[in-house]
């Protein structure tokens, strides 16, 4: 005989703890799929089964603890629902579960690489990001334990890394974040890992462990913009580890400023202002001017997101500063380009409704970048379009649209999930307009 279910009281316990009702947490956990990707409808009556015993089909779970942390205030895991994970050594859980993140990142991208795997890591949904590390001291945190009987490690190894990070920044920009992107995870599973547990000199281990955390980041931002934000974090998680593991603090405010966004992006705004605010606290005056400028960029965008515009202003005059004293080579982690910043200018503006001044920015941003870099055009494009329909300048919209279009036809399918389509929705509305019907007409034949 089937045993009786227990009723969830842990689940009861919150909902009352927030204040909601059966109906306003099918709605949070209805939405938060959908920012996802995952398309849910539950209703109270899906809750009352929940409070009754029964257990929700998977992502749920996670979602539940999400939608409650929102509202209380604090991080919570399926485990604080009553949804614990049934089976906790499981393939999936085992890769994202561990704690040393040189094994986590070696999970993770096998389970890439493996097609039997690939399918459950793409359905996996946020979680609440581990908060930052506030233990940075003037001693360096000790080394992970080396495999002594891998052979030594030389020197230009990590110079071999951080090439190969600037030229996979390189084909990102040409031909989108889903191009290649396998290759990578297969990169860091077969060449990188074994470097990171191979015995060097420490000064090379620590320049080893800050180019890994750099080629995880850029494919974190490669997960995310193919669509799979929950993934993403997985990878900013263990750059963040990587980063610590090296005593880099650059490395460390670098990715909490890419989760910043992710979650700003997400809607998610009170994460993003911690994430962000912790980014610049913990890279200090220490860190390079160009890093700094990109900091106080992020902040900028999320301050704006969150209503602070006063603040939003003063981070990007900071941002502006810096990048006036930013000196050092290019790359995709010692520079910021000041087409970049402008972009980062106008989304503030958007945010704070001075889409003309906007406008501006974005033409001039437009203007620096090169021909070949169709992921910041398509952007760049398709931003410029949503403003000009802000400003009611459908024509106008309607070609910076076909432009995106143009430049997105040379990405790999897959490239800037969502772009597109949202501006399409954004265009619907005007859909007798026969310019209009004409770009939503090329859309539909076009593979996304």
């Amino acid at each position: 005989m089937t045993p009786p279910r227990r009723p969830n009281r842990m689940l009861a316990a919150l909902l009352a703890e927030a204040d909601w009702t059966a109906t306003d947490l099918a709605r949070a956990v209805n939405a938060l799929g959908a920012a996802q990707g995952v398309r849910l409808r539950y209703d109270r009556t899906s809750v009352a089964r929940w409070l009754n015993g029964a257990r929700p089909r998977p992502p749920a779970g996670q979602l539940i603890g999400q939608a409650l942390g929102r509202r209380i205030g604090r991080r919570l895991t399926p485990r604080d629902t009553g949804f614990a994970d049934p089976d906790p050594a499981g393939a999936l859980t085992t890769a994202l579960g561990g704690r040393d993140p040189v094994l986590r990142l070696a999970a993770l991208c096998r389970a890439e690489t493996d097609p039997a795997h690939r399918a459950d890591l793409a359905r996996t949904v946020l979680s609440a990001p581990p908060p930052p590390f506030s233990g940075w001291g003037s001693r360096r945190p000790p080394l992970p334990p080396a495999d002594l009987r891998a052979p030594q490690v030389s020197a230009a190894a990590p110079a071999r890394l951080e090439a190969v990070a600037i030229r996979s920044a390189h084909v990102g920009e040409r031909h989108g974040g889903a191009h290649g992107r396998p290759a990578l995870a297969g990169y860091l599973a077969t060449e990188v890992v074994p470097l990171l547990t191979a015995p060097a000199h420490p000064t090379v281990r620590r320049a080893l462990l800050t180019a890994a955390a750099h080629l995880t980041v850029l494919l974190a931002g490669r997960t995310c913009e193919t669509g799979h934000p929950a993934l993403a974090q997985h990878y900013y998680d263990i750059a963040l580890e990587l980063a610590r593991a090296a005593g880099d603090h650059s490395s460390y405010a670098i990715a909490l400023r890419c989760l910043s966004l992710q979650a700003h992006q997400l809607g998610d705004h009170h994460q993003a202002l911690a994430l962000g605010e912790a980014a610049i606290e913990i890279a200090g005056s220490a860190v390079p001017s160009a890093v700094r400028s990109y900091l106080h960029a992020g902040r900028a965008v999320v301050r704006a997101g969150a209503g602070q515009s006063r603040a939003a202003v003063a981070d990007l005059l900071a941002a502006e500063q810096h990048l006036a004293r930013a000196t050092g080579p290019e790359g995709p982690f010692t520079s910021y380009p000041e087409t970049a910043l402008r972009y980062q200018r106008a989304e503030v503006l958007s945010c704070l409704g001075d889409h003309k001044a906007a406008l501006g920015e974005l033409a001039d941003s437009l203007a620096c970048r090169p021909a070949d870099h169709h992921k910041a055009r398509t952007l760049l494009h398709a931003q410029l379009a949503h403003t000009l329909l802000a400003l009611n300048e459908v024509d106008a919209a309607v070609e910076h649209s076909l432009h995106a279009l143009r430049h997105h036809r040379q990405l790999t399918a897959g490239s800037v999930h969502g772009t597109l389509p949202r501006l399409a929705q954004r265009l619907a509305p005007h859909q007798r307009n026969p310019h209009v019907r004409a770009f939503r007409e090329r859309l539909r034949a076009t593979a996304l």
